[in-house]
């Protein structure tokens, strides 16, 4: 009986250990897959952890003196209209989202966002000087967050073809600097769909049978432990 009690104990342990190292999986791993200087259009892989993504160029914006770029929300997770302004006195880029009274009247207000980059600086606008210091094989990557809120916001990646353009301000006005926002939560944020993927062997990007090897362990750790506690009820029944 000693025996049962202590695999009992180390299953247990195994599986809130595993569990607390999943939770533990930082945030940062998850990022740009792939190089993209000759991808046109984009790539979806770019836009990893969302559940929906808008890419655009120069030619899809509108305006004369201001441009912007509008596009509906509504159909992600999220539930917000974005839009995407560029200042061509101040060559900045913004992003914010429109905010309705009731649920559906606008009154001009939006909820701007904050950016930022992979080396945790922060942005309230993005300039080209700023898309090419961060910018990596003439790509880059933005985490956003509401700044009135603080939630997230989903991610912006601008890119370019690094062989063509020599900076991201000559990729736009070629028009050839693309921008990608990604929207909408995904499954990949939630711990309790890992787990759950993990146990189907669903794993994302993750090779069936590393899915396999993983999973074993933890199916093998709770199989044990509800047959020890049934084993244990069955006195108790009789």
């Amino acid at each position: 009986m000693a025996n049962e009690h202590y695999g009992f104990v180390v299953a247990v342990s195994f599986i809130i250990i595993f569990t607390g190292l999943v939770v533990a999986i930082p945030s940062d791993l998850q990022g740009l897959e792939d190089t993209v200087d000759i991808v046109i259009p984009v790539d979806p892989s770019l836009v990893t952890d969302f559940t929906d993504y808008e890419d655009f160029q120069k030619s899809d914006f509108s305006g004369v003196t201001g441009l912007y770029y509008w596009y509906d929300g509504n159909s992600d997770s999220m539930g917000y209209d974005f839009e995407c302004d560029y200042y061509s006195g101040s060559n900045y880029f913004w992003v914010g989202a429109k905010v309705y009274w009731g649920g559906f009247l606008w009154l001009g207000a939006y909820d701007s966002v904050v950016w930022k980059s992979d080396n945790n600086t922060i942005y309230t606008t993005i300039t080209f000087d700023d898309i090419d210091n961060d910018a990596t094989d003439g790509s880059v990557r933005y985490e956003l967050t509401f700044s009135g809120s603080g939630k997230s916001a989903g991610a912006f990646i601008f890119y370019y073809n690094t062989t063509t353009y020599s900076d991201a301000s000559s990729a736009w006005t070629a028009d050839a600097l693309f921008l990608v926002h990604g929207i909408g939560f995904t499954a990949n944020n939630d711990i309790a769909s890992l787990l759950i993927g993990l146990l189907f062997l669903q794993l994302p990007d993750v090779p069936p049978m590393i899915n396999l090897l993983l999973a074993t362990f933890l199916w093998a750790s709770v199989v044990y432990v509800l047959w020890f506690i049934i084993k244990s009820m069955i006195p108790l029944l009789g």
